[in-house]
C-alpha cells in the first residue's frame, strides 16, 4: 500500500468512530468510561505486582482487551505490542516472534520463550487459543535470569483464568467469511470452600484463502483446532495453595499459501549468482503438488500437565513455591518442498546415473513428510521473602529436560535413495538463580538478579537397515536395489555450554504516578549442533547485552503511558548459511558476528472523554550487523572465484581464504533481517447508551502497520511496509454481547516473509563449481474476513 493509501485507511478508520461518537453526544454523559480496563497486574518478576511498578519493559491485555482488539492468537498480540513481530509464514510449524531486532532464523533455537504460568510452553504459539487465557504479558529485554533458556531478547506469558468464589459460565460463537467458524464454552466455581474448578473446551476452523491450483485442488491455509483446559485449585488457608492443570490442542492445517518466486523473475548480479532486488510481492497464483505428498499438511497433538505448590511460612516467613510441567507433542509436516507445480527431481527426470543405491526414480525428495515427538519436563523450587520488607530476596533452582525423537512413520525411497532419518536431538538443563531487591528510600530501589545455568545437548543419529523397514516387494522395484544397505551412521556428539546472566534494577519514583528506571541485563540463546553432513558440527551460544532506560506514568489523563530506550548488543550472532551436498543444498548455523540495536518503544492508553478512548504503540528499531561475514554474499560478488573443490571429487565449496573473498562477503553494515524499521498501532473505542436503558453499544477501529523488512542479510529483496485496519461494533446487555467486525477491511496483500530459495530447474552459473540462481518462497497474508460473534457470561 502507498503513502496516499496508508494516510487514507488511517483517516477512514478514525472517522468511523469519531462519526459515531459525535452521533451520541446527547446521549448520557453518566455513561461508563470508554476505556477497557486491563488487567495490569503483572507476575513479570514471578512474583504479582503493578505493570506500572516493575523495571521490567511489559504490556499485558486482559481478557477484555483482548476481546475488544479481537485477539485470537500470539500473532495479533505482537501487532499491538511494541518491539515485537512474529512471523508464521510457513504455518504453525515454524512461529518466528523478534522481540526487539534479534532475529530469529529458521533453523535456531528460540529467541523469545513461552511460558503458561511461568511454565515452559514446547508447543507452537500459533495454535494457541487465547480464550483459555485471562491475560498476555509480554516482556521485553532479556529474561534470562528469571526465565532461564531461549529468552535472550523477551518472553511471553499466558496466564490461566482462575476459579472464582461464585460458579460462572461463559459461551461464545463466531461465524464469518472463508468459513470461519469458532465456538468456545467454560465453566468454573468452587466445589466447597477450599478447591475450586475450571473446565473449558474450544473449536476453531477456517476454510483459507488460496485455491491449490495443483495437487489436490484444496484450499492452502484451512485450518482446525480443538482445546481443551481443566485445571482443580486447592486454597484451604491463606498459607497453602496448590494446583493442577491441563491443557490440550489438537490441530491441523494445509500446506500454507505459499508460492515460489522463480529465477526468471531474479534482477540483480546476474553473472555471479542470481539474485532478487527490491519489494517481494504476493503471488497471484498457487500451484503446488500435494498429491505426491505422503500427508500433506500440518498436524500437531500437545498434552501438557502442570502443577504448583505453594506455603507461606508464618504471616510475614518466606514463601516456598514448587512448579513442574509435562508436555509431548506429536508433529506431523507433510510439505511439497518445490513451492510449485514443478515435479522435478535433482538428478533429473531420467534419474541420470549416479552411483547411488536403492534409488525411486518416480519420487522427488521434494515431497516431504515427517513425523516427529517432544517430550519435555520441567521442575523449580524457589523461596522468597515476604514482600512487604524493605529488603526482599528469592533463591531457586531449575532443572528441565527437552527431547525431539523423529520417527520413522513417513520414511521412504526417492530418486537420491533411501531417507535419512533426523538424529534424536535432547537438551538437559539446570540452573541456579536468585536475587535481592532493597529499598533505600521510599522512592529509591535496587534490585540484582543472577541465573547460572548448564545446558548440556546431546545429539543421536538413528540409522536403519533398508530390509527392516521397507517390503521386499518395495526394494525389488528400485533402480538398484540393495537390501542390506544401512542409512545413516551410529553416532553420538555431545556438548556444554555454561553461563552466568545478571540483571541489575534501579528504581526511582520520581512523583506520585512517575516512576524511571534503568537496567543492565544480559541473556543467552544456548549454542547446538547442526546436522551430522554439515561443514561446522557446533555452533556456540549468542549473548544479548541490554542497556535500558524508561518511564512509567499515570499522569496526564493516561491510565499509562511508557517509554523505553535501549541499547542492545549481540554478540556470537548465528546465521544460517548453505552447503553443497552431492544431491542438494542444505543449511546449517554457524556463528558469524555481532550486532547493536539501538531503539525506542511507547505505548499509552488514555480517556479521551467518558466515552472515548485512545490506545497506540510505537516502535523505533536501528538494527545495524557490526561484524559478520556470510558465505552467501561473497558468492553474491565473486562467484566461483571463491569457491574451490575438493580432493579427489566434483564437489566445490565456498573458500573465504581466496583472494577478496573474506572482504566480499562482509555483511557490515547491514539491518537484522525480519526487522521492521517502524511499527506500530493505533484505536480508537466508543462506548455509548441507546435509546433503551439497558442496552448499550460500541465500536472500534484499529490501525496496525508494520514496516519494511529484509528477508535475509544480504539486505536485497523486500517485504514492502504493511497496513491493517480492523473495525467492530456491536450491542452489550448484561451478560450479552453481539459484535460484528471485519478485519483488514483494506485488504491489505501484502506478503507476510519470504525463504531464501534455490532455482533447481536453473541452469548452474559459471559452471562448473558455479551456484545455481535463487528463488524465493513468498508467503501470502489472510485477506478480508468478516464475521459476527455473540457471547455470554454467567
Amino acid at each position: 500500500m502507498k503513502q496516499p493509501q496508508f494516510l487514507l485507511a488511517t483517516a477512514s478508520a478514525l472517522a468511523v468512530v469519531w462519526t459515531f461518537s459525535g452521533a451520541a453526544q446527547a446521549q448520557d454523559a453518566e455513561t461508563s468510561s470508554a476505556s477497557i480496563v486491563d488487567d495490569i497486574i503483572v507476575t513479570a518478576r514471578k512474583r504479582e505486582e503493578s505493570a506500572q511498578d516493575v523495571p521490567v519493559s511489559v504490556s499485558a491485555m486482559g481478557a477484555e482487551t483482548m476481546a475488544a482488539l479481537q485477539i485470537e492468537t500470539v500473532m495479533d498480540v505482537a501487532r499491538y505490542t511494541p518491539g515485537f513481530q512474529m512471523q508464521s509464514s510457513f504455518g504453525s510449524f515454524n512461529d518466528r516472534p523478534v522481540i526487539r531486532g534479534a532475529s530469529n532464523l529458521l533453523l535456531a533455537d528460540g529467541k523469545v520463550g513461552l511460558f503458561i504460568d511461568g511454565v515452559p510452553w514446547f508447543g507452537s504459539l500459533s495454535t494457541l487459543d487465547m480464550e483459555s487465557f485471562q491475560r498476555v504479558e509480554v516482556m521485553r529485554g532479556p529474561q534470562s535470569s528469571l526465565y532461564g533458556r531461549g529468552t535472550l531478547s523477551g518472553a511471553i506469558n499466558l496466564v490461566t483464568r482462575l476459579p472464582g468464589d461464585a460458579f460462572s459460565a461463559r459461551g461464545a460463537v463466531t461465524a464469518g467469511s472463508d468459513g470461519r467458524l469458532d465456538y468456545n464454552v467454560s465453566l468454573s466455581g468452587p466445589v466447597d470452600d477450599s478447591l475450586g474448578f475450571v473446565l473449558g473446551v474450544s473449536h476453531s476452523e477456517f476454510d483459507g484463502q488460496y485455491r491449490n491450483e495443483a495437487g489436490l485442488g484444496e484450499m492452502l491455509g484451512a485450518r482446525s483446532s480443538d482445546t481443551y483446559n481443566a485445571g482443580l485449585y486447592f486454597h484451604p488457608n491463606d498459607r497453602f495453595e496448590a494446583s493442577l492443570r491441563y491443557y490440550g490442542v489438537r490441530s491441523e492445517e494445509t500446506q500454507a499459501p505459499l508460492m515460489l518466486q522463480p529465477a526468471s523473475a531474479n534482477n540483480c548480479f546476474l553473472t555471479t549468482r542470481p539474485y532478487y532486488c527490491g519489494d517481494i510481492r504476493t503471488p497471484t497464483r498457487f500451484a503446488v503438488n500435494t498429491d505426491k505428498v505422503l500427508s500433506p499438511g500440518i498436524f500437531r497433538d500437545t498434552d501438557a500437565i502442570m502443577g504448583s505448590v505453594a506455603y507461606q511460612f508464618g504471616d510475614e516467613g518466606p514463601r516456598l513455591s514448587y512448579m513442574a510441567g509435562w508436555s509431548r507433542t506429536h508433529l506431523e509436516t507433510g510439505v511439497d518442498l518445490s513451492y510449485d507445480d514443478r515435479d522435478f527431481f535433482t538428478l533429473g527426470a531420467a534419474c541420470a546415473f549416479v552411483p547411488i543405491p536403492n534409488r525411486d526414480c518416480s519420487r522427488s525428495l521434494f515431497n516431504d513428510t515427517r513425523a516427529q515427538d517432544r517430550d519435555s519436563v520441567t521442575q523449580e523450587v524457589r523461596l522468597a521473602s515476604s514482600g512487604d520488607r524493605a529488603l526482599r530476596w528469592s533463591l531457586g533452582v531449575y532443572s528441565g529436560s527437552d527431547k525431539t525423537t523423529p520417527l520413522k512413520k513417513y520414511l521412504e525411497i526417492t530418486e537420491v535413495g533411501p531417507d535419512v532419518l533426523d538424529a534424536i536431538y535432547e537438551v538437559e538443563n539446570l540452573a541456579v538463580f536468585g536475587g535481592a531487591e532493597y529499598d533505600f528510600t521510599d522512592r529509591l530501589t535496587v534490585s540484582l538478579e543472577g541465573r547460572w545455568q548448564r545446558d548440556e545437548v546431546t545429539q543421536t543419529a538413528q540409522s536403519y537397515r533398508v530390509s527392516d523397514f521397507f517390503s521386499p516387494a518395495a526394494i525389488a522395484a528400485l533402480r538398484s536395489p540393495l537390501p542390506s544397505q544401512v542409512v545413516g551412521a551410529n553416532d553420538v556428539r555431545n556438548a556444554v555450554f555454561e553461563t552466568f546472566l545478571p540483571r541489575v534494577s534501579l528504581t526511582w519514583k520520581h512523583a506520585p504516578g512517575v516512576n524511571l528506571y534503568a537496567q543492565y541485563s544480559m541473556g543467552n540463546s544456548p549454542g547446538g549442533f547442526n546436522i551430522v553432513t554439515a561443514p561446522v558440527a557446533t555452533y556456540d551460544e549468542e549473548r544479548l547485552t541490554n542497556f535500558e532506560i524508561g518511564a512509567k506514568t499515570s499522569l496526564f489523563g493516561f491510565r499509562y503511558l511508557n517509554a523505553a530506550l535501549f541499547h542492545n548488543v549481540i554478540e556470537n550472532q548465528v546465521l544460517s548459511t548453505t552447503f553443497q551436498t552431492l544431491t542438494a543444498a542444505a543449511s546449517y548455523m554457524t556463528n558469524v558476528g555481532e550486532t547493536e540495536v539501538n531503539g525506542v518503544e511507547i505505548e499509552g492508553l488514555r480517556n479521551l472523554t467518558s466515552n472515548l478512548s485512545l490506545r497506540f504503540a510505537y516502535t523505533y528499531l536501528d538494527t545495524k550487523i557490526t561484524q559478520g561475514v556470510d558465505n552467501d554474499e561473497a558468492i553474491l560478488h565473486l562467484g566461483i572465484a571463491c569457491k574451490s573443490q575438493l580432493p579427489g571429487t566434483t564437489t566445490y565449496f565456498v573458500n573465504l581464504t581466496l583472494p577478496g573473498c573474506r572482504d566480499a562477503g562482509s555483511i557490515v553494515g547491514r539491518r537484522s533481517p525480519l526487522v521492521s524499521e517502524h511499527t506500530g498501532s493505533v484505536g480508537l473505542r466508543y462506548d455509548g447508551a441507546t435509546a433503551w436503558s439497558d442496552i448499550d453499544w460500541f465500536a472500534s477501529a484499529d490501525l496496525t502497520y508494520v514496516g519494511s523488512f529484509y528477508a535475509q542479510v544480504h539486505n536485497l529483496a523486500l517485504i514492502p511496509a504493511s497496513q491493517r485496519v480492523n473495525l467492530a461494533a456491536g450491542l452489550s446487555r448484561g451478560n450479552l454481547q453481539l459484535m460484528v467486525w471485519a478485519r483488514n477491511v483494506f485488504d491489505d496483500d501484502t506478503a507476510t516473509g519470504a525463504l531464501r530459495y534455490v532455482d533447481y530447474t536453473a541452469p548452474a552459473v559459471q559452471s562448473p563449481g558455479g551456484d545455481r540462481p535463487r528463488a524465493f518462497g513468498v508467503s501470502a497474508p489472510e485477506r478480508r474476513t468478516w464475521g459476527v460473534s455473540l457471547s455470554v457470561r454467567y
